[in-house]
């Protein structure tokens, strides 16, 4: 039974759980900083902190249990004495009355918590028409908006790096600065727009998810609605990432920063800003693996940022993405990367030919290897501005082709391939003509990669990126445990408490896999995990 026999049978909480979630909370600098924004001295005294709002949300997700207000106030009733002075949580711990006079307490401050750090004017819980909403919506500037923003996205990141804190200083010191990033929807406690009633959401913050397109239309190009629909929020999720070798994984993968927005709302951008988050926090920059959602995104909002921080993405294309994608003084952006203007077609269309069907998989392999040899050489950069130097593969003590153009590279006699240039002066291009070209940062800046694309090194590196953090999206979504899929279980409407509820789950999901790192490392003695055999012929004795 709890601390108070009426209450729901929950059973008691761990004091070492609770321990745990007052040491996250407290350790992060936002959450004393909110404290002291919300502090009031004059009027009746709160008798409740921030402090221990936040500790009895973290705990609840700690327990496995729903983050429900009324299911909070009860750890607050499970807290030891000093646990509660430590909080300073006053009032009586005994009776409906003080148990009820609590629980308004709790909604109270935690209301006031959300509004500090709201950017949404928008009222919640109404079904009304538009025209109503608007009307009762609170006077809020976009710069108001926006600063509310920031707040709610440093509170939120920096609760989830004290959970992403609680590893050794060997497994930080392993963390090369890889990153997976990805979106996945938060579905909501909220019917959406009724079209028949004319009506707006209950929370209408969220938006249409689908998982066609860019996660917002709600139809198809002919008017049809699409089928796999939810009303919801969008979670921007970045994890660790590493390869695996031969000794083994040095870290948890744990997610290491979060952003929420409107399903397909500047995709872009929100991941802009979640790497911004995890930059000042301090990690350095790695590789980052992106889908196909980022390819096409805004280079001004998600690319140029990503380069700014020093990230090296790794990304795959939609098939209208592929092939020649960009120019620079005759060089060519081919899937990413800068290669001889001579560069045989068969060469340049390898990847659609491959998607199409028209050729196969080991074809493909050889045609990716074989443009190594058309592959300019970096000469210096990226510099502070973003600007590279880029020479002729013809060119340099060992060329990699032979070109007339370059009469040093025929002096070679080996079966290095010989490339065909245009006769006319003319029609030679800089690359051609000069011992190096600059090429500008925003040149086919939201195709260009490090990895050249559909290599050995190419696949390896993104299918790591790739998998870690779908494989996070999974982890958060287990049914027994953060149930991230489940909005009956995040009952509070609005962005704000959506935020901080998906990063209080992110926080348990980092610290049950950290334990079930330091388990495996335990149980195998630091050595790597034997290969698991998913199928066996005993099963068919």
């Amino acid at each position: 039974m709890t601390a108070v026999g009426w209450l729901n049978d929950l059973g008691t909480i761990s004091a070492d759980r609770v321990e745990l979630a007052i040491s996250l909370v407290e350790g992060s600098k936002e959450v004393w900083r909110l404290e002291d924004s919300l502090h009031r001295g004059t009027g009746r005294p709160r008798g409740l902190s921030v402090r221990a709002i936040l500790v009895a949300i973290v705990t609840l997700a700690l327990d496995d249990r729903p983050l429900i207000l009324k299911s909070a106030t009860e750890v607050l009733f499970e807290l030891s004495q000093s646990q509660k002075e430590r909080l300073e949580v006053k009032g009586g711990t005994r009776g409906q009355d003080e148990f009820l006079n609590t629980y308004r307490r709790v909604r109270y401050l935690f209301h006031l918590i959300c509004g500090e750090v709201d950017p949404s004017p928008l009222p919640k819980n109404l079904c009304v028409d538009a025209e109503i909403l608007a009307s009762r919506a609170k006077p809020l500037s976009e710069s108001e908006s926006a600063d509310k923003a920031a707040s709610l996205a440093r509170l939120c990141n920096s609760l989830l790096d004290q959970s992403v804190k609680l590893m050794t200083t060997n497994e930080l010191r392993s963390y090369d600065g890889s990153i997976g990033l990805d979106a996945t929807p938060v579905p909501l406690f909220s019917r959406g727009p009724s079209k028949t009633k004319g009506t707006c959401a209950s929370d209408p913050d969220g938006g249409w998810y689908v998982r066609e397109g860019d996660h917002r239309d709600s139809e198809d190009n002919k008017g049809r609605r699409k089928t796999k629909i939810a009303w919801a929020l969008e979670a921007t999720i970045a994890t660790m990432a590493q390869l695996r070798d031969e000794g083994g994984p040095k870290h948890p993968n744990l997610a290491i920063g979060i952003g929420m927005s409107r399903p397909g709302h500047n995709p872009g951008g929100m991941g802009a800003e979640v790497l911004t988050q995890i930059s000042q926090k301090g990690y350095k920059p790695g590789y980052l693996g992106v889908d196909r959602a980022y390819s096409g995104a805004n280079p001004e909002s998600f690319h140029l940022p990503a380069l700014a921080l020093r990230y090296r993405v790794v990304m795959d294309y939609r098939i209208d993405q592929l092939g020649r994608q960009a120019n620079s003084s005759g060089a060519l952006l081919v899937e990413g990367g800068w290669y001889c203007p001579e560069m045989p077609c068969l060469l340049i269309d390898a990847t659609i030919d491959w998607r199409m069907g028209k050729i196969d998989q080991a074809t493909y392999d050889m045609r990716i290897l074989a443009r190594k040899a058309y592959s300019l050489r970096r000469k210096q950069g990226p510099d502070q501005d973003g600007y590279e130097r880029y020479s002729c593969p013809a060119t340099g003590k060992y060329p990699k082709v032979k070109c007339p153009i370059r009469p040093s590279s025929l002096l070679t006699q080996d079966g290095r391939i010989k490339v065909k240039v245009a006769e006319s002066e003319e029609l030679k291009p800089a690359i051609c003509c000069q011992s190096s070209i600059t090429i500008s940062v925003d040149v086919g800046v939201r195709h260009r990669q490090e990895l050249a694309f559909g290599s050995n090194e190419w696949h390896n590196r993104y299918a790591t990126l790739r998998n870690s953090i779908e494989g996070l999206n999974g982890y958060i979504k287990d049914p027994c445990h953060e149930a991230l899929s489940q909005p009956g279980r995040r009952r509070v409407r609005g962005i704000a408490p959506q935020s901080i509820f998906v990063t209080v789950l992110l926080m348990a999901a980092n610290v049950r896999k950290t334990n079930s790192f330091r388990h495996e490392q335990a149980q195998r003695g630091g050595t790597h995990p034997p290969k698991r055999r998913r199928t066996s012929l005993t099963a068919y004795a």
